[in-house]
């Protein structure tokens, strides 16, 4: 991992300095914001990490990366930062730092290694006063409401699926068709999908003036904007297409329909999950989003510690109080809970974060427990809806369950006290009253497991 020099990853006017150490290596950062400038000595210390068991992948090494302690000292002030999904930057010293990769996360994978990176960590840095990026930066989804589908991944989490793959961007769950994919800033088309797809993810990428490259992908190619061709200059906030389920070619995402975002620069992959979590807040109202800290993976017995400490209160916002509402009815009022969970099976905790003003925000953690002496085949799967935000009493409310290896018809319970239905594939609801309703499908697998995927509505006042 050593290399002579500490290495400058990302210099650019407007976007955070990026580099990367090794242990005793030192940076010295010179940055400029609005007429200050700051002058700092950042050296890595040491980096600690935490594993799991293999409770999910099967993979070789028989664990994953949970999480890494970084030990830095930012001239002369120690700190340590956390390096784990869903992390958001840190003040010290005057600046805001964010450990964006570690030796460990790019290279021991079975899928998409960073080979470009040799050192121990990443890390990422503005001044105190800074925004994560140029401010008119536009979220990647219109009309988008913050965990409106269950399926979601965010830059290092373990994706769900069977390889030991930590995730390289944000994959923002939808059903398809339905909602805009946007611009996140003006720049030219580097790579398109037109006129008949690329055969993969339909990757269209947008190069900013100072080079920072925006991947978006999955979108299917009919809704994408034919204008749209290499060479073709696209303005911030433009309409792209929508979001779709296109992978290796086909409309082959029938249970994780998604859009994929990501950021790169001069062949580096960066994490854009500051970039997004503060573009949200610009292009929506919410107080605060709710982080409950996305899969869990667990044997019957073993103690999950789930954290929603990581949830995010709008700029100059605080969050006051943390309640998980678990499947057992227990409410627990704090950030972290631990439980065990006695029969395998995927479940579903529910996370409500208030802020200072009262506003709520609401998160569920998908906890998926299996029994390594019947294997890891269990009930599985997904819930989506739409539309998502603007819903009034008496529209109409499409919801999909994409479950497999049931042995049970799948139940939904709408949360407003009407009946609960059994359905396939996908059902119509109306609300008949303004409220935000937690939504329930349940059934059952192979093994007798129980499967339960929350997600909730937000039902406005009818115009």
């Amino acid at each position: 991992m050593a290399c002579e020099n500490p290495k400058t990853v990302m210099d650019v006017p407007g976007w955070p300095t990026v580099f990367e150490l090794n242990p005793g290596q030192v940076y010295q950062l010179t940055r400029t914001f609005a007429g200050k400038t700051l002058t700092r000595a950042i050296r890595l210390v040491s980096v600690t990490e935490s594993w799991d068991p293999d409770y999910f992948t099967g993979n070789a090494q028989q664990r994953t990366l949970r999480l890494a302690e970084v030990d830095v000292d930012v001239s002369g002030i120690p700190v340590k930062l956390l390096c784990q999904p869903y992390q958001m930057p840190v003040v010290v010293n005057g600046l805001r730092l964010y450990v964006d990769m570690t030796f460990t996360w790019a290279h021991n994978v079975e899928y998409a290694p960073l080979p470009e990176m040799p050192s121990a960590i990443r890390l990422a840095v503005v001044l105190q006063e800074e925004d994560w990026g140029p401010s008119p930066f536009v979220f990647p989804i219109g009309q988008y409401l913050w965990r409106s589908s269950s399926y979601n991944n965010t830059w290092l989490s373990l994706v769900p699926y069977g390889s030991l793959y930590y995730h390289r961007g944000e994959d923002f769950g939808a059903i398809p068709d339905h909602l805009p994919v946007l611009a996140g800033l003006e720049g030219v088309v580097v790579a398109s999908p037109l006129p008949k797809g690329d055969g993969a993810s339909n990757h269209l990428i947008l190069k900013t003036a100072n080079g920072i490259e925006l991947r978006y992908s999955h979108m299917n190619v009919k809704t994408i904007d034919p204008s749209l061709v290499v060479g073709k200059t696209v303005r911030a906030g433009m309409e792209l297409g929508t979001t779709g389920m296109t992978c290796g070619g086909t409309l082959s995402q029938h249970f994780d329909p998604h859009l994929h975002f990501n950021i790169q620069y001069a062949g580096a992959l960066l994490s854009a999950y500051p970039l997004v979590v503060e573009s949200y807040f610009r292009s929506y109202p919410d107080e605060a989003i709710a982080v409950a800290g996305g899969w869990y993976y667990s044997t019957p017995g073993t103690e999950v510690h789930l954290d929603g400490s990581r949830s995010v209160a709008r700029p100059n916002g605080r969050i006051m109080e943390y309640e998980w509402r678990l499947h057992d009815g227990r409410i627990v009022h704090a950030p972290r809970v631990k439980r065990a969970y006695e029969q395998p099976g995927l479940y579903s905790e529910e996370l409500i974060v208030r802020t200072k003003n009262g506003s709520e925000a609401r998160d569920f953690a998908q906890v998926r427990v299996y029994d390594p002496k019947q294997g890891r085949q269990i009930a599985q799967g997904w819930a989506h809806y739409t539309p998502v935000r603007g819903i009034r009493p008496g529209m109409p409310v499409r919801f999909w369950n994409r479950f497999y290896n049931m042995a049970d018809a799948v139940q939904v319970d709408f949360g407003d006290g009407s009946p609960r239905e059994t359905v396939k594939d996908c059902v119509e609801h109306k609300y008949g009253a303004p409220g935000v309703y937690v939504v329930v499908f349940c059934t059952r697998g192979s093994g007798n497991e129980p499967l339960t995927v929350k997600t909730r509505v937000a039902v406005g006042e009818a115009k």
